[in-house]
């Protein structure tokens, strides 16, 4: 029976193939322009203020926690989300973000304990898909998915990383593989 549950991890991984339809066009763009977070000792947020930087690497670690792979501020999921809503997230998407952070600072998400985080942001989520506009924690969840998966640490530690083997030889001779060409099929 044991067989048959599938962890958080395995969760995460299996919904986050589900994200294009929930990704939003500034996420799609800052990934195109090659947006990434420094990974600077001295970072300073250029969007959110130091408090509500804090808060998000709480909130990342809560929907990707530190297991056998990296969590998502190891990661540092958190300066990625800064950094996108700083350089390509409109001004609504913003708003939202601000004042979800605001709403969970007046939780005192902050002095909870890891339990009693995880039903707030079960809350959120239970409210999120009740609403029509994309809310706070649709952002954050999609934000804190996009930036673990695609970082180093996850991209090869959280996934399976398989390299293409070999080199590439651009221009060879045919009789070298064998004298035919090869096919699609």
């Amino acid at each position: 029976m044991n067989s048959d549950k599938i962890n958080r991890r395995k969760a995460l991984e299996k919904t986050s193939l589900l994200l294009g339809g929930v990704l939003t066009t500034s996420i799609w763009t800052g990934v195109l322009h090659g947006c990434g977070a420094p990974k600077e000792l001295d970072w300073s947020p250029k969007f959110m203020t130091n408090e509500e930087a804090m808060l998000t690497e709480m909130l990342v670690d809560v929907l990707i926690p530190r297991t056998e792979t990296p969590g998502a501020s190891d990661a540092m999921a958190h300066r990625f989300i800064d950094e996108m809503l700083h350089g390509y997230f409109d001004p609504s998407e913003q708003k939202t973000v601000r004042n979800g952070l605001k709403e969970l600072q007046e939780t005192g998400f902050s002095d909870l304990s890891h339990a009693e985080r995880i039903e707030v942001l079960q809350d959120l989520s239970d409210k999120a898909g009740q609403e029509s506009e994309t809310s706070f924690f649709q952002i954050m969840r999609s934000m804190t998915l996009l930036g673990y998966f695609t970082s180093e640490a996850g991209a090869t530690q959280a996934l399976t990383h398989d390299p293409v083997p070999g080199t590439y030889e651009g221009c060879i001779p045919i009789q070298k593989y064998g004298g035919k060409c090869w096919s699609e099929s």
